[in-house]
């Protein structure tokens, strides 16, 4: 458990690993690309190295070496059955679940406790659907899966997750008659499937798009590449939302203006509460007095930072009004109801419904936070503290799942934390 020292006003700088949203389309990507790659700027994390050990299992090569991933293709096919374990990780689940149908043995998929009871129905039918064979338990992970995929049409509800479909689309260049995918269901968090999309481009594989559908014709192939993987911009809200609430000045260096993650406006929205931001060459500024308004904003398409917004907004003078975030509830934790309750234990008014939080500032008192096995709820109820005396974070060290060095950086940048006996 870590108890959070409040700080003065921030005045620092800071430089963010590599994103993990990305790293997590890059690296399967790469591993099914014909020729070598070599990833740059990769965070060292669980969830990205449970990708590669994953991979690896599967008989693709990569080897990391400190923030550089080499990645080779296969040499030769698999002769007999295998397992692999995705730990925490909902991406990955979702990713090699589809990556693992390609295989003609059976391929084993085991995962943590809290993984195994997120949602993998979707994934499962589709691939069903495409001539894979699925045993599982209870729609969910663990999990035997057997291809390969035989058919090149299929239809996925998107309406949960979008990593059912960006799965499908990872795995469709390397299917012999290409594959056509039609999303029968809203289709939350688009970004996200733009953002893969667009990395498959940037390996040279091209997808049409008409409304609800995808298709990715055949005799394409992932072109192996030297790239350098981006700061991660939702890594970047917190250090945005310790200086709303604390107030000074922060520059996040070689900040990714140019991602396509809906999250990378979040200091869009903060703007609107009246922090001030400035673009200065590839950094971005940011400056606050401490003094912030609410505000009400739509987040479906950032869904990562809704924390940040909800302990930020606990600060704010009014009630903040966030919606269109029911699939929030299928995270690591319900990010809906987890996040409403942990709020309230510091004495702030929180109302929440199947799509909304509504946060009333105030003045947060000390609490001490559960944080659901989930790293999001760490980070982001870790910026109480900032103002907030006695705040206490219990399993503080479930950051290392994104963002390992989060308390170091913060520690760098003036938010201090001690560690105490719970």
């Amino acid at each position: 458990m870590k108890e959070i020292i409040p700080c003065k006003a921030i005045k620092a700088d800071v430089l963010l690993p590599g994103s993990k949203y990305i790293a997590n389309r890059l690296v399967p990507m790469c591993a099914l690309a014909d020729g070598e790659s070599t990833l740059h700027n990769v965070v060292q994390n669980d969830d990205i190295n449970a990708v590669i050990e994953g991979l690896n299992n599967l008989g693709y090569r990569l080897t990391l070496n400190s923030s550089t991933l080499q990645i080779k293709p296969k040499v030769t096919e698999l002769a007999h059955a295998v397992s692999l374990n995705t730990h925490h990780s909902g991406t990955f689940s979702r990713f090699v679940t589809a990556i693992a149908a390609l295989e003609s043995v059976s391929v084993f998929i085991d995962c943590s406790e809290k993984m195994a009871t997120r949602p993998m129905t979707e994934i499962f039918e589709t691939l069903g659907s495409l001539g894979v064979t699925i045993n599982t338990a209870n729609d969910c992970l663990p999990a035997r899966i057997k291809g390969p995929i035989l058919n090149s049409n299929c239809q996925i509800d998107a309406s949960r997750s979008s990593q059912f479909l960006s799965a499908l689309l990872i795995i469709a260049p390397v299917l012999s008659k290409g594959l056509t995918i039609q999303v029968n269901s809203e289709q939350v968090s688009s970004s996200y499937v733009d953002m893969t999309l667009y990395w498959m481009a940037k390996l040279g594989v091209n997808a049409s798009r008409d409304d609800s559908s995808f298709k990715i014709g055949r005799e394409q192939s992932y072109q192996g590449r030297e790239l350098t993987i981006p700061g991660d911009v939702v890594s970047a809200s917190y250090f945005m939302g310790l200086v709303a609430i604390a107030g000074g000045h922060l520059t996040i260096r070689e900040f990714d203006f140019d991602s396509v993650q809906g999250e990378v406006d979040f200091y869009k929205v903060l703007e609107k509460m009246g922090v001030k931001f400035e673009r200065a060459g590839n950094d971005l500024v940011i400056s606050s007095t401490g003094r912030l308004s609410a505000v009400e904003v739509d987040m479906g398409e950032m869904p990562d930072v809704v924390q940040t917004l909800a302990v930020v907004a606990c600060y704010a003078t009014g009630k903040t009004r966030i919606t269109n975030i029911e699939h929030l509830a299928y995270k690591e934790s319900n990010r809906i109801i987890d996040t409403a309750n942990e709020i309230a234990k510091t004495g702030i008014v929180v109302n929440y419904g199947k799509d909304f939080i509504e946060v009333e500032g105030g003045k947060p008192k000390a609490a001490t936070i559960n944080t659901y096995e989930d790293h999001r709820m760490a980070m982001s109820m870790a910026l109480l503290g900032s103002k907030t005396a006695g705040v206490k974070i219990l399993d503080a060290d479930v950051v290392t799942k994104s963002f390992p060095d989060y308390w170091r950086l913060m520690s760098q940048v003036g938010l201090e934390s001690i560690t105490v006996d719970g």
